[in-house]
């Protein structure tokens, strides 16, 4: 039994990185869902998320006002959560140029601003965006072809590149993460419908929107009442909006921690989402996606004892658990090294794995524990 367990755990920590795509790809051999589009440029509210966002905000307004979308059918609205710094007095430049403020008497947290910018917003469509997020001037009427064009789509998701910028040139790259969420949203969307969206551009119909709990993830909780009320969630590879990477691991780490803390509160106040009698295809993507690839941090916890129960079984397990206390040993001298200032040894990809997985660790300590996570401070380079 206690071999079995430990083979189990292995497999489950692999299952959302292996297995699950595997599985993705084969099915969608058997079925294939297309997106029909559409040239109609129905009227759609752009929303730009902010809190004391003064070094970016004056760009992306920029960015939105330049964007290829009729100015008479485009609403845009900069939602301040009560910013103490200059970014109100900056988007009230562009007011001239049919630029919206809408400003939160009290800071209130993200969920709450958005909730009253769409009981405001007045375009069918809305289109849900960071600060620190640069659009493609195509996006808004690659949102608009889906929505307008396929009856069945509640809701488009596109996905985030990374670009650096130095020496009067824009570097762009694709974390390996963004490329893995790609492939799975790709595969999923056309089984029927992707787990999840890019908080930093997705659009929806406005009539699917129901009203946010305060400490509700938005994009995720959106794609998951997208899917409840019947409609599709896709992922358009055409849409691709650009954001300056994060330089503080740290802050990354609790990023990492709150959104798995948001994430399983979500998942368990959608529970039914994920009964295979009512929604069999998509609760077999929202267990793997989402609550197995957060549970991995469990069963790699769980593998230690285990492997130390099983020392004497054989040589097998001997080496298993040499591997890995040798990986946990590297990973914090790597964190060391990097905390210090030296210059980090390679291998920064089991450093990463194992560092997001704590990080999930950390945000299922918080979900059990009852803590709440409503008002943070944006992380920006």
């Amino acid at each position: 039994m206690l071999a079995f367990a430990f083979v189990l755990c292995c497999f489950l920590v692999l299952y959302p990185y292996v297995v699950y795509p595997v599985l993705l790809k084969g099915l969608s051999l058997f079925r294939s869902w297309k997106i029909l589009v559409s040239e109609a440029t129905p009227g759609m509210t752009l929303l730009i998320s902010a809190f004391n966002e003064e070094d970016v905000i004056a760009e992306k307004v920029e960015n939105a006002l330049a964007l290829d979308y009729p100015k008479e059918n485009l609403e845009i609205i900069v939602v301040s959560d009560h910013s103490t710094d200059r970014t109100d007095e900056i988007v009230k430049r562009y007011q001239d140029r049919g630029v919206k403020l809408l400003t939160l008497p009290v800071r209130q947290g993200k969920t709450a601003g958005l909730n009253e910018a769409v009981r405001q917003a007045q375009g069918e469509i809305v289109v849900f965006s960071d600060a620190d997020s640069l659009y493609k001037p195509d996006a808004l009427r690659i949102i608009a072809s889906s929505l307008a064009g396929d009856a069945s789509v509640g809701l488009v998701t596109g996905s985030t590149d990374y670009a650096s910028r130095g020496e009067g040139r824009m570097v762009v790259t694709t974390s390996m993460y963004t490329r893995f969420e790609r492939f799975l949203k790709r595969y999923e969307s056309r089984l029927g419908s992707c787990v999840g969206a890019d908080g930093a551009l997705f659009g929806m119909r406005k009539d699917l929107y129901e009203p946010l709990q305060q400490d509700d993830i938005n994009d995720f909780v959106l794609p998951l009442r997208v899917v409840r009320q019947g409609y599709r969630v896709v992922l358009r590879e055409d849409l691709i909006c650009f954001e300056a990477p994060a330089v503080d691991e740290r802050g990354e780490f609790r990023r990492q921690a709150r959104i798995t803390n948001r994430t399983l509160r979500a998942l368990f106040r959608h529970a039914t989402l994920m009964n295979v009698f009512i929604y069999p295809l998509f609760s077999f993507e929202l267990i793997s996606h989402k609550l197995l690839k957060l549970s991995a941090p469990l069963f790699m916890l769980s593998l230690l004892p285990l492997n130390l129960l099983l020392l004497a079984q054989g040589p097998v397990f001997a080496a298993m658990l040499a591997l890995q206390v040798a990986g946990y040993g590297f990973c914090l001298v790597r964190g060391w090294r990097e905390r210090s200032g030296k210059k980090p040894v390679s291998a920064g990809f089991l450093y990463h794995f194992v560092m997001v997985n704590v990080s999930m660790l950390v945000g299922w300590t918080k979900f059990l524990t009852g803590q709440k996570s409503v008002i943070w401070s944006p992380q920006r380079q």
